[in-house]
């Protein structure tokens, strides 16, 4: 893979707690361990969390000063994280925001573009919820993965947060992973239900990428400040990460679509 053709994968979920930030940390790692260069960026504007999840913030510093988070992405401040992967995340306390404003999604869209000649890979993991800026954000990526557990809430907000990609932005295609599953077969039933809510909306193509296990081994690698990739690579959990990975390192990169887009002017640039 050379720079011209950057695979941009935004994990997101309409609902918090369906293991967005899980998916996005171990499918970071998972593909470095491939050869890739892999930028991991928190796309959680209000609620950063994939730095404590890796124990590059373990000094919970709750005094530290209010700042504006789209600094920190100006300002490039890249972690070295596992496996050779490199992290962008917010630091500072979080802030009250007013006013919803996707002036600010595109701003941190552009402030990337620098960081386009050090990766071929980006995953950005992103917030729950349909705010204008989180779903400006979502589809700025190439690849968008929708994670969903077995509730049924869950399975609602998925449709809600792939109905508005389409309507407004004429997302198509989704990546779909069932996270959390008691079996392979109840998980392939909550995509079953899915594509039935959507079949009506005939260019909507969803992609059903796997499951992964419920596994007692994930809290144990949060509570460790670990991923879980590095805690356990042999538990059920890590093993299903690691064949949606492999899809993902399979899959033809989608090309410019021409609207707000991460790396955009580059990959305009390389196709001249």
């Amino acid at each position: 893979m050379n720079s011209s053709t950057k695979q941009v994968i935004a994990v997101a979920g309409c609902k918090g707690g369906v293991g967005k930030t899980l998916v996005s940390v171990n499918l970071a790692l998972a593909l470095a361990r491939k050869g890739r260069k892999v930028v991991l960026v928190d796309g959680n504007l209000d609620v950063p969390d994939v730095g404590v999840t890796l124990g590059l913030e373990k000094d919970l510093d709750m005094n530290a000063p209010e700042t504006g988070r789209l600094e920190a992405y100006d300002h490039g401040l890249l972690k070295h994280g596992p496996s050779g992967v490199n992290v962008l995340t917010p630091g500072g306390k979080p802030i009250w925001r007013e006013s919803i404003n996707i002036g600010q999604a595109v701003a941190m869209i552009d402030s990337l573009e620098p960081l386009a000649p050090s990766l071929d890979t980006l995953i950005l993991d992103t917030s729950p919820g349909l705010a204008p800026d989180n779903i400006t954000l979502i589809q700025a990526a190439g690849e968008i993965l929708i994670v969903v557990n077995q509730e049924v809430v869950s399975l609602l907000d998925a449709l809600r947060l792939i109905r508005v990609l389409y309507r407004i932005y004429g997302v198509q295609k989704f990546g779909i992973i069932v996270n959390a599953v008691s079996n392979r077969r109840s998980g392939a039933q909550q995509f079953e239900k899915l594509q039935a809510q959507l079949k009506d909306e005939v260019e909507i193509v969803l992609r059903f990428l796997g499951t992964i296990p419920f596994d007692k081994t994930v809290a144990e690698s949060l509570k460790e400040q670990k991923a879980l990739l590095e805690h356990n690579p042999d538990c059920r959990a890590s093993k299903a990460i690691l064949r949606i990975a492999q899809q993902l390192y399979s899959m033809p990169v989608t090309p410019p679509r021409g609207r707000i887009e991460f790396f955009l002017p580059t990959r305009i640039k390389e196709r001249v």
